[in-house]
């Protein structure tokens, strides 16, 4: 048992008489590997497999090759610093592997920003608050590295920020001074994207800023600056050919990412977009700077093979993502950046020659046949020991919009999309590894492209967790203990919460934002999300399946209100028998970056069917969409919702409900929340109530009780699997049990006695950002489930041994 003290909350209760126990908790994710966007990967260049890599929302990861996995390294951030889960850049100290500095800060709506400095790899950090403001999710997270070290000041480093110009610490990122005599640079919150410095010329810096003629550098330490000379300014007319009414969105090339070579070449991507979308033209380009003389080494239909697909009629894209071999600098990766949706998308070129020729690897490595619709051959996606990582298919399903859709050709994985992270491994000219916007490909055997083969392809993803956590399930039987629906990626039934699973099958929904099990026939599970396909057979942003989440059937039409196009469908309930179903267009809002996201609502209550959508009835008794609605698990036909200062009961199946005020059944007045049904026992609910505490009903919300003492403040609830021995189920809330000691600190708490007595379940060094969505297993007694805003879903079991 944990050392700690357990406070007794309830009136009169005192420590001998509790009964939640201290347990230590293991936590692990349900993996997906992934799930996200990859925004950059960065090698130390002396030390052998020290590579990270950063995410937009889930913050920075270390690989680590004894373990075969990445090491999440900022899972110690709390709720109320959510915006520095994102990096916007990485530095690493040429000249000690140890020092590890992260520029922290999601949105530039947030003032909160950070440096985090590590002396052991991201063990430990120190974390110094930022004076200027980032956007680790914002446009041009796919460019940089905007932080730099001094090789020859270690103490010293540079930043390029997006709104405050060029900055400089003398004290290892403590302090900050702006360099106020380099060129304006605050460019619409874009600003600059990388700093770069010589390391064999002393006082030499080269700077990139996201604008037409951005390059710039010093050889004074930044007491004058000058514009690179020679610079593309203008688009070559060679490129602008697809079609003849698309203009590029600059007046010329602006520069995305730089690599400065052995040998003195400066190596510059470019595209007339920020990125990571929207960029249509770009190149490549090589400056000397020894002789100041530019080069164009954009791969095309004169230097590349196999020769750039023939039917591309939509501009070629811009480049952005560059890495040169750190033993050989005429050996170069370089890709393309939005040739979606295709024919012909994205491209890694390599080179062995400096730019003069390329082989297009991702064609080489595209089975044939695809037509120009690159790809991994399904297979191919999955671990270096052979686990599948089969969700990457996106179920080969029909186009929802955007980057990222699903590949048109069936037995492909796409090839990737904002392919904008690119490394060749430092220490391994072999290895090379790429993100995309949802993992991370790489090849231990790259050179095969020299002979026009295709690299041996896997994912090197394992451990990233990068989703944000929309719905959970976890139901009392059936195949799975858990059902998931996630941000940008649907959503998953778990067979194996530590292997990565299966997309639920067509219908696909970007966002997967409700989900329900029948508590009785546990299943029947019902799911809704929005969904950017016009289905001719039924509504696309609603299903069911009987079968635990294997097969689904559309619902046969969406509710009134609810359309293809609709950024949230809102919540549905399915009630005990699997046979009643309620559809609300009103959502819940987990995160702050959701907030935009607004329901359609009407004058009716939650519609209800019985024949999964042929018909739709508008109740009686009830006349507001709301989000706080839900089935009781086991009186069939009963659904519940507290909304407005009222509680509604229904008891056949949503056509009709029955109000009262909530003083008249003991419950304060409070603007709702989603009631929490027994699994075990019909009529037994909970009401999370924020700064009030818990309340507790056992007569469907007849007469309510407050089951929690002064000090709980409980933002969200679940139940699971009680005790051994115990009839109560486990409560669990997001919020605080105590006003003061060791379990006042906002997190996850367990309660094992309904509430009298709580344990904390997470600790210090396990925030995640915060977590809002909670889950309790009903089969596992102490497991709990943890929704977070940007890695992912993680569970937490009482360590083995443990009752």
């Amino acid at each position: 048992m944990r050392r700690g003290i357990l406070l007794a909350l309830a009136g009169g209760a005192s420590l001998a008489a509790a009964r939640t126990i201290d347990y230590d908790y293991d936590f692990k994710p349900v993996a997906v590997s992934g799930g996200g966007y990859i925004t950059g990967i960065v090698g130390h260049p002396t030390e052998k497999d020290l590579l990270y890599t950063r995410t937009d929302i889930g913050g920075t990861y270390r690989w680590d090759a004894r373990g075969d996995q990445w090491i999440p390294l900022n899972d110690f951030i709390g709720a109320e610093d959510e915006n520095l889960m994102g990096t916007e850049s990485i530095a690493l100290d040429p000249t000690d592997p140890d020092r590890l500095y992260l520029a922290q800060g999601r949105y530039l709506s947030s003032d909160n920003t950070a440096f985090f400095v590590s002396e052991d790899r991201g063990e430990t950090f120190e974390v110094y608050p930022a004076p200027f403001l980032m956007g680790a999710n914002e446009l041009g997270r796919n460019n940089g590295e905007r932080l730099a070290v001094n090789p020859f000041k270690p103490e010293e480093l540079w930043m390029g920020t997006r709104t405050a110009g060029l900055m400089k610490s003398e004290d290892r990122a403590r302090t900050w001074t702006n360099v106020t005599n380099f060129p304006d640079a605050a460019t619409n919150g874009i600003g600059i994207f990388f700093v770069i410095f010589d390391p064999e010329n002393e006082g030499t810096i080269y700077v990139g800023v996201g604008v037409p003629n951005g390059l710039y550098y010093t050889t004074n330490s930044g007491e004058t600056w000058e514009s690179v000379p020679g610079q593309p300014t203008e688009w070559d007319s060679s490129v602008l050919v697809f079609p003849n009414e698309t203009q590029p969105l600059s007046t010329g090339p602006q520069p995305m990412k730089a690599v400065l070579a052995s040998n003195g070449a400066l190596y510059v991507t470019f595209a007339d977009a920020p990125g990571p979308y929207g960029a249509t033209y770009g190149g490549v380009y090589a400056y000397n700077t020894t002789s100041a003389e530019w080069a164009n080494i954009t791969p095309n239909a004169d230097n590349s093979y196999p020769a750039p697909f023939a039917n591309q009629s939509f501009p070629a894209g811009g480049f952005c993502g560059l890495s040169v071999d750190a033993k050989d600098p005429n050996t170069l990766v370089v890709v393309s950046l939005d040739r979606d949706p295709g024919p012909a998308l994205d491209s890694i070129y390599l080179s062995h020659d400096g730019g003069r020729s390329w082989k297009d690897v991702s064609q080489l490595s595209t089975p044939p046949g695809s037509g120009g619709y690159w790809g991994h051959p399904i297979e191919d996606a999955a671990f270096k020991d052979g686990t599948p990582v089969p969700w990457l298919s996106f179920n080969w399903g029909p186009q929802w919009g955007g980057y990222g859709a699903p590949s048109p050709v069936r037995g492909l994985a796409k090839f990737g999309w904002w392919m904008t992270a690119v490394l060749i491994d430092p220490s391994n000219s072999d290895h090379v590894l790429y993100g995309t916007g949802a993992t991370i490909w790489a090849t231990d055997n790259l050179s095969r492209a020299d002979k026009n083969r295709s690299p041996d392809w896997y994912i090197q993803a394992q451990g990233i967790e990068e989703s944000v956590a929309l719905a959970m399930a976890s139901p009392n039987g059936g195949p799975s203990h858990l059902l998931t629906g996630l941000g940008d990626i649907n959503g998953y039934r778990y067979d194996d919460l530590d292997v990565p699973q299966p997309m639920f099958d067509l219908p696909v929904f970007s966002n997967l934002n409700a989900l329900d099990w029948a508590g009785q026939k546990p299943r029947t599970i019902i799911r809704a999300g929005p969904c950017g396909h016009n289905y001719t057979d039924g509504c696309g942003l609603a299903a069911h399946s009987v079968d635990g989440g294997s097969t689904w059937t559309k619902f046969t039409t969406c509710i009134p209100g609810v359309e293809v196009g609709t950024p949230n469908p809102g919540v549905i309930a399915i009630d005990a028998s699997g046979k009643h179903i309620v559809w609300s267009s009103a959502m819940t809002t987990y995160w702050p970056a959701l907030q935009a996201i607004t329901s359609r609502t009407n004058e009716s209550g939650p519609y209800s069917t019985t024949d999964l959508g042929k018909t739709w009835v508008s109740p009686t008794g009830f006349n507001a969409q709301t989000p706080n609605i839900s089935a009781d698990r086991v009186q069939p036909g009963t659904f519940y919702s507290f909304t407005d200062k009222n509680w509604y009961l229904s008891r056949d199946g949503g056509l009709s409900y029955r109000s009262f005020k909530a003083k008249d059944v003991g419950l304060p007045v409070y603007p709702g929340a989603v009631p929490i049904a027994n699994f075990n026992r019909g009529g037994e609910i909970w009401l999370a109530l924020g700064d009030l505490g818990v309340y507790h009903t056992q007569n469907f919300g007849r007469r309510w009780t407050r089951i929690t003492g002064r000090g709980v403040a409980a933002r969200h609830l679940t139940i699971g699997a009680g005790a051994r021995r115990s009839s109560k189920p486990a409560l669990f809330i997001v919020g605080k049990a105590a006003t003061h000691g060791p379990l006042s600190q906002d997190g996850v708490y367990r309660s094992d006695d309904n509430g009298k007595t709580w344990v904390r379940v997470n600790d210090e060094e396990h925030q995640y950002g915060g977590v809002a969505m909670i889950q309790g297993d009903p089969r596992v007694y102490g497991r709990v489930y943890l929704g977070t805003g940007g890695r992912g879903i993680v569970y937490a079991d009482i360590k083995k041994g443990k009752p």
